[in-house]
């Protein structure tokens, strides 16, 4: 079958309402958001390192808006019948910074309310954003040429989002490092963990995320699974 047979195919699939697909993806990425927090808070308390209450719920709230705009942002890319690893990697471009923004503006909201410092918003947020942003539009071109295909496995979106999380959670990190020794001050080994457990999870959970989402998507895999006797 030809590269054009094989895309009218595709866009002749029977797709979910773009409703239903919107809310699961927009759920997934909460509770992706929620657990990956979890997780460095573990990460944390495993190197040594403190967690006062009020700055675990400002990591809650602004980790999960993170994870609801630019995971379920991505995933809306699963709709596309035509084209989805442009589609997927321009809406990354677009919904990274939104997402960051709208993680940093959650997040002095949240301190503001508990009494907590605000953070300042210094050159290295705006680099990490900058990072961040190319992080995801990557991510999201690899997903859209992976979805609807047959190397579409829950591994292989896990491997995706691993790679891409490793190359660019080096980068955060050196970033971080950079501005700690400029500043005269080491880098805490609980920050380097959060940072580690981070960058390395949170894209490979968002990769599983689209996993799931597709295949909901996707209604015909659905019924050829049931018809399989696949679950």
């Amino acid at each position: 079958m030809s590269g054009q047979q094989q895309a009218a195919a595709q866009a002749s699939r029977p797709r979910r309402p773009a409703a239903s697909v919107v809310a699961l993806s927009a759920w997934l990425a909460i509770l992706l958001g929620i657990t990956v927090q979890l997780l460095i808070l573990v990460a944390k308390l495993g190197v040594g390192g403190k967690a006062p209450v009020p700055q675990f719920l400002v990591d809650v709230a602004s980790g999960v808006t993170w994870s609801a705009l630019v995971c379920g942002g991505i995933a809306l890319g699963t709709l596309a019948s035509r084209q989805r690893g442009a589609i997927m990697g321009v809406l990354g471009l677009v919904a990274a910074p939104v997402a960051w923004a709208g993680a940093k503006g959650v997040q002095r909201g949240v301190q503001w309310m508990l009494g907590a410092p605000l953070e300042t918003l210094g050159p290295l947020v705006y680099q990490v954003g900058a990072a961040k942003t190319l992080e995801y539009a990557v991510l999201g071109i690899l997903l859209g040429r992976l979805i609807y295909t047959p190397r579409s496995t829950l591994r292989n979106h896990a491997l995706i989002g691993l790679a891409v999380g490793a190359v660019f959670g080096a980068v955060i990190l050196w970033l971080n490092h950079a501005h700690a020794a400029a500043t005269g001050a080491a880098l805490p080994a609980a920050r380097i963990a959060a940072i580690c457990m981070n960058e390395l999870l949170f894209p490979a959970g968002c990769a599983i995320v689209i996993y799931f989402v597709a295949r909901f998507a996707d209604r015909t895999s659905a019924l050829e699974r049931l018809a399989g006797g696949g679950g």
